[in-house]
């Protein structure tokens, strides 16, 4: 028995559950640690094909939960526009998921293209991520980690230009 407990505390210490990411960055950052693994989820991408969060699995991919009638939504658009443009050509994947339960695809690329978004929009309606990621309110952004891992949740709006938004995406971008 005393073998059985060694083996699981020497595992338990050479290869951590979790992401290494300093504490400091997510409270700078007004992110809400998590430390879980990131349930699976499908979408439809804006061409139609079905996608999943295990697709990309290997890169940083942040979460963003909005509506067309929630003012400070469209108050982060701009910030949202500045990360998006400061990330896209690196391992970051962004998926702004609104949640409008009547409003379609052609109504919600023309809200975001209003607002100055040059990034693809998805639909909440058109998968299952509400079930496992939104709870309740908007906005909602997930910051997960290259290896499947919720790093953090912020609820509520931030300014996502902030250098520490930036630092915390560049940190999970340089993590193993």
């Amino acid at each position: 028995m005393k073998i059985i407990v060694a083996i699981i505390a020497l595992t338990l210490l050479c290869c951590p559950l979790s992401y290494g990411i300093d504490k400091k960055l997510l409270g700078a950052a007004g992110i809400q640690e998590l430390k879980q693994e990131a349930p699976d989820f499908t979408l439809v991408n804006p061409g139609g094909k079905k996608i999943s969060l295990s697709d990309y699995k290997g890169k940083v991919v942040i979460i963003h939960i909005w509506a067309t009638w929630c003012k400070p939504c469209k108050e982060e658009f701009p910030l949202l526009e500045k990360v998006y443009q400061r990330f896209k050509d690196k391992d970051v994947v962004f998926l702004p998921i609104a949640i409008d339960p009547k409003a379609g695809r052609p109504e919600i690329d023309a809200f975001a293209k209003k607002l100055g978004a040059s990034f693809s929009v998805y639909l909440a309606k058109e998968g299952d991520i509400t079930d496992r990621y939104w709870t309740w309110g908007v906005p909602v952004t997930y910051f997960i980690d290259k290896k499947g891992w919720i790093a953090g949740r912020a609820i509520g709006p931030r300014d996502w230009a902030s250098d520490s938004a930036n630092n915390l995406i560049n940190a999970l971008l340089e993590e193993k």
